[in-house]
């Protein structure tokens, strides 16, 4: 009994002894720092690995350090009164160096009482600056002085910014419809501008194309003399003599070939052969007397047609 007595007590005093250990290590983890209470009082701050602290009197407050990311939507108004939603992200870090400080000043809920409300009002306090129609085409300008008051305000506070990033703005109804409205007619501007370019490079060639024809063709009556004229019917000419042609308004066209061979030279001998031929020909002489024109015949028997007025 007495031996489990003194066993009993030996535990005891064992488990005391860890329980003490275990109240006066504290480990600080990677990123973070740990600020020390004693009694109520802040005494300071450590940085990562193990510490100790007096037991059941002091304690350690860890306090992040690593770089947060903080997603906001804020409703602002624009110069010209125009209600605007932006969609930002704010990446900051708590300086470990003012961690005591803010601790004991602000608190763990730094967030929410602090940082949000700087970054709320500097949003609302810079776009105010600006007509609604510059936050979109002067957006890296805005986002930069947005970051400049951040990052005056957050140093003040302890804090670091680290970035401020402006995701998108979501306009009203009414501005919406305005800015498609613009965005058709500018497309439709555009569109216009090329089809008058086409129209015009289309008139363009057909003036170069007329003018090219007019050249060809002046070109062509400039050598269109007499001599070029009778030039050109002689390389055309197939050996066949030409068709002559005669009369007032109407005219009458006679192959001198077909007329020679209705004037042979002598009778051929052949009755019906030699009739026909002189048909021909009385045919063709009345023909021509139509047209005052009357045919004589030389010593070798060939054709002469004379024309009258």
């Amino acid at each position: 009994m007495k031996q489990l007595m003194k066993w009993l007590f030996v535990a005891g005093i064992a488990l005391v002894v860890i329980v003490l250990l275990l109240a006066t290590v504290r480990i600080v983890p990677p990123g973070h720092t740990g600020v020390r209470v004693l009694t109520g009082q802040v005494r300071g701050s450590v940085g990562e690995g193990l510490h100790f602290v007096i037991p059941f009197v002091e304690n350690m407050q860890m306090m992040n350090n690593r770089t947060v990311a903080m997603e906001m939507t804020t409703e602002v108004v624009t110069r010209d009164l125009q209600s605007v939603r932006m969609n930002y992200i704010v990446n900051y870090s708590l300086n470990a160096d003012a961690s005591a400080s803010v601790f004991q000043t602000i608190g763990t809920a730094y967030e929410s009482v602090i940082l949000r409300p700087i970054v709320e009002e500097t949003l609302k306090d810079i776009t105010a600056r600006y007509p609604i129609e510059e936050l979109i085409t002067e957006r890296a300008r805005v986002s930069s002085d947005i970051t400049v008051t951040l990052q005056a305000a957050y140093t003040a506070r302890g804090f670091v910014l680290e970035r401020f990033n402006i995701v998108d703005f979501q306009f009203s109804t009414e501005f919406a419809t305005a800015i498609e409205a613009v965005r058709i007619a500018e497309q439709n501007a555009l569109r216009a501008e090329q089809d008058l370019a086409r129209v015009k490079f289309e008139a363009d060639a057909e003036r170069e194309r007329a003018s090219a024809q007019a050249d060809v063709l002046r070109l062509q009556a400039q050598e269109l003399t007499e001599t070029n004229l009778t030039a050109m019917w002689l390389e055309k000419w197939n050996g066949v003599l030409p068709v002559f042609m005669s009369g007032n308004d109407q005219g009458v066209m006679i192959n001198m070939n077909d007329l020679q061979n209705m004037v042979p030279a002598a009778p051929s001998g052949n009755v019906q052969q030699d009739q026909a031929a002189q048909a021909q020909l009385q045919s063709l002489l009345r023909i021509l007397g139509e047209y005052n024109m009357t045919v004589e015949f030389d010593a070798n028997g060939n054709a002469i047609i004379n024309t009258g007025g």
